[in-house]
């Protein structure tokens, strides 16, 4: 027998950790397109998962999983049940991960420089004359054939 479940979804709130018995435990709420329902106005159904993660998939959730983050969960479906207040018994099902791939692409860091971060003192040294810049020096062999270039005449 087996119990295997596979979700891919959007956290609907930031995730909890917490800590129990020096275990690393994270309660995430997962929301998940069921893509064979629709209803009459055409618009898909939504299923919503409660999901728990334990160790270092707990840990590396709490980092990088927020409201909204897309991410793909594999693990166990766990049923509870317990008795209402009324007296009624009931059950609820939880997602049990045993991992979790994070799905949202990594930020892309600008390489150029935030001009507000480089000291005043840096910026002034530039050259302001034409005369004081350097023409670029052209190369002394051929790239083609690799035989030695003639200077060019100065006009």
């Amino acid at each position: 027998m087996l119990n295997l479940i596979v979700l891919m979804g959007r956290a609907t709130k930031d995730p909890e950790l917490r800590r129990v018995n020096d275990t690393s435990v994270l309660n995430l709420d997962l929301a998940v397109d069921n893509i064979h329902t629709i209803n009459a106005q055409g618009e898909k159904s939504t299923s919503f998962f409660k999901v728990t993660c334990f160790g270092k998939v707990a840990e590396n959730s709490s980092k990088y999983v927020r409201k909204g983050s897309k991410i793909a969960v594999t693990g166990s479906i766990e049923q509870r049940t317990f008795l209402a207040q009324d007296g009624s018994k009931r059950s609820t099902y939880n997602v049990i991960a045993d991992s979790v791939e994070f799905l949202d692409p990594k930020p892309v860091e600008s390489t150029e420089p935030n001009l507000d971060e480089i000291p005043v003192e840096e910026l002034g040294n530039e050259v302001s004359s034409e005369e004081e810049k350097e023409e670029p020096k052209e190369p002394a062999f051929d790239p083609y054939t690799g035989k030695p270039l003639k200077p060019k005449a100065k006009k």
